[in-house]
């Protein structure tokens, strides 16, 4: 699978990035650079560059001050392949759960998707494990925690042993993905059980 190479390897986002992932304007990015509360420098060729902690230390403080006493959604999945992103919508509706959820073909948009409406669950789907996508994802589970978010990989049959062995260390589900997706299905069941029955 191929990531968002900003996501999986610069040190850095571009304002546009900074700008998709605050969900501001980019004259908003621009303005935040010249209070301090961003830090940024410019490249020969004129290009703004965002450095990637201060972007995240600010998506941190946000989501403690804005933090709904509710969640919007349930569950957030990520695949980057169109056709089985649509399917796996079409899917969800089929389960005869009471599931807000919303599926999503970006690395950028399951964050910002996370941020704005604070689901349960976000799965997020895995083909092969590079290097470059395992610290991705190891992000990914430390910025959910914070949160308080569910974050579990679903993977194909091929790669399932070695996305399992190593995401492992940090904790994370891993989950076999079947033409049905029936897998993941017990285990939303269970965490939508645990969740609201911890709310009320």
């Amino acid at each position: 699978m191929k990531l968002d190479s900003e996501l999986a390897e610069k040190p850095y986002y571009s304002t546009r990035t900074a700008a998709k992932l605050l969900n501001v304007s980019l004259g908003t990015v621009q303005k935040m650079v010249e209070r301090g509360e961003l830090g940024a420098w410019k490249t020969n060729g004129g290009h703004r560059r965002i450095h990637k902690e201060t972007v995240h230390r600010l998506l941190a403080t946000r989501v403690g001050q804005e933090l709904p006493s509710v969640h919007e959604l349930d569950l957030v999945v990520f695949h980057p392949n169109h056709q089985e992103a649509q399917r796996i919508h079409a899917q969800l509706g089929k389960w005869g759960l009471p599931l807000k959820s919303v599926v999503v073909e970006d690395v950028v948009d399951t964050i910002i998707t996370s941020v704005s409406q604070h689901p349960r669950v976000v799965l997020y789907y895995v083909e092969e494990l590079s290097d470059a996508e395992s610290a991705t994802i190891e992000k990914l589970q430390n910025f959910f925690a914070r949160q308080n978010v569910i974050f579990a990989v679903i993977t194909n049959r091929q790669a399932y042993d070695g996305v399992a062995d190593a995401l492992q260390q940090w904790g994370i589900m891993v989950f076999l993905k079947t033409p049905s997706l029936e897998e993941v299905k017990g285990f939303l069941r269970a965490q939508l059980m645990m969740t609201r029955g911890a709310a009320g």
